[in-house]
C-alpha cells in the first residue's frame, strides 16, 4: 500500500498545472499612443499655413469690395432719384412762377414768389453739390461704371439748365422792383428743408385737384388724337369717344378748385366724356352758347379728370 503524505492531493503534481489564460498588455503601445496624440495636438495648435491666412485675407478683401461698391451703387440710386425729385420740384415751382408774377402783387404774393426762388436756387445748389461728392467717391472707388458716370452728367447738364433759368427769372423780379438781396438770400440747410416739405405738400395738393380739358371740332379732336370715332356707315352716324392713349400735352390743365367756366362763343356744344348733367351747364347769351358753366365741381370731376367739348 501506497503512502501518501498529507496536503497532497492525487494528481495535483506542479508540473501537471495547466498555464493561465491571462494576456499580459505590450509595455510599448501606451507610449506609442501618448506620442501620437502628441503630434496630433501639436499639429492642431500650429494652425493654418501662411498660404492659407494669405487666401483667407484676400477672401476678406473682395468681399470688403464688393460690400462697399454695392453700398456705392445703392446710395448713388437712392441720390439720383432725390435729385431729379429737386429737378422736378423746380419745374413745378417754375411753373407756378410764370403765371403767379403777372398782374399786380400784393406783399403776400411777394413774399412767396421771393420764397420760391430761394426754394429753387437751394434745391439746385444741393443737388450739384450731391453730385460733386457722388462723381469724387466714385473716382476714388476705382468702379468701372460708366452708366453711373453718365447719369451724373446728364443730371449736372439739367441742373445747369434750370440755373440760367432761375437766373433769368431773378433778373425779371429785379425789372419789377424785387430787392436783390432777397432775391439772392440762400437758405440755411433747416430753412430749405422746412421749403421743400411745404411744396413737396403743395405739390402734392395740386396735383389732386389738377384736370385737363380741350376744346375744338370734331375733324381738329380727332386730328389731334383726342378722340376716335367709332361705328356709323361712311362717315354717318359715327360717334365721337375719348381716346384713352391720348397725352396731357394735347390738353388745358387747371386746378379744379378755381375751374369755374369754359368760354366757348358757338352755335352748338356737346360734352364728349362723361360728366353728370345735374353738374355742369351751357349757358346762352344772344345767338351763341356763350361758356360752360361748371355747377358742382366735386360732381362734375368724379367720373372723369379730363373734359373734352365738342363744338361747331
Amino acid at each position: 500500500m501506497l503512502f501518501i503524505p498529507s496536503g497532497i492531493a492525487p494528481n495535483k503534481h506542479p508540473m501537471n498545472t495547466p498555464r493561465s489564460n491571462m494576456r499580459f498588455a505590450n509595455p510599448a503601445r501606451p507610449m506609442i499612443l501618448v506620442m501620437a496624440a502628441t503630434f496630433a495636438l501639436a499639429a492642431c495648435q500650429s494652425g493654418p499655413t501662411e498660404g492659407e491666412l494669405a487666401a483667407r485675407a484676400e477672401t476678406a478683401k473682395l468681399r470688403s469690395e464688393l460690400q462697399g461698391r454695392d453700398s456705392l451703387i445703392s446710395e448713388m440710386a437712392l441720390s439720383f432719384d432725390d435729385i431729379e425729385k429737386n429737378i422736378a420740384l423746380v419745374d413745378e415751382r417754375e411753373k407756378l412762377l410764370g403765371s403767379g408774377t403777372e398782374g399786380e402783387l400784393n406783399m403776400d404774393k411777394r413774399k412767396k414768389i421771393v420764397r420760391d426762388v430761394q426754394l429753387m436756387t437751394g434745391l439746385v445748389q444741393e443737388s450739384r453739390e450731391r453730385i460733386t461728392e457722388l462723381t469724387k467717391r466714385l473716382d476714388k472707388s476705382k468702379i468701372e461704371a460708366g452708366g453711373l458716370r453718365k447719369k451724373l452728367k446728364e443730371l449736372d447738364l439739367m441742373l445747369a439748365s434750370r440755373d440760367s433759368s432761375i437766373n433769368i427769372m431773378k433778373e425779371g423780379l429785379l425789372a419789377r422792383d424785387f430787392q436783390i438781396e432777397q432775391v439772392n438770400q440762400q437758405l440755411t440747410a433747416m430753412e430749405l428743408e422746412v421749403a421743400k416739405r411745404e411744396a413737396f405738400i403743395e405739390q402734392q395738393t395740386n396735383e389732386m385737384n389738377a384736370a385737363w380739358y380741350v376744346v375744338g371740332t370734331s375733324k381738329e379732336l380727332e386730328e389731334r388724337g383726342v378722340v376716335t370715332n367709332t361705328g356709323g356707315f361712311i362717315g354717318i352716324g359715327k360717334t365721337a369717344q375719348l381716346n384713352g392713349d391720348v397725352t396731357n400735352n394735347e390738353f388745358k390743365e387747371v386746378d379744379v378748385r378755381q375751374m369755374t367756366r369754359v368760354p366757348l362763343g358757338v352755335k352748338k356744344a356737346r360734352l364728349v366724356s362723361e360728366h353728370p348733367k345735374n353738374s355742369y351747364r351751357i349757358v346762352e347769351e344772344g345767338d351763341e352758347l356763350a361758356y360752360l358753366e361748371i355747377k358742382d365741381p366735386a360732381a362734375f370731376w368724379k367720373l372723369s379728370r379730363y373734359m373734352v367739348v365738342e363744338v361747331k
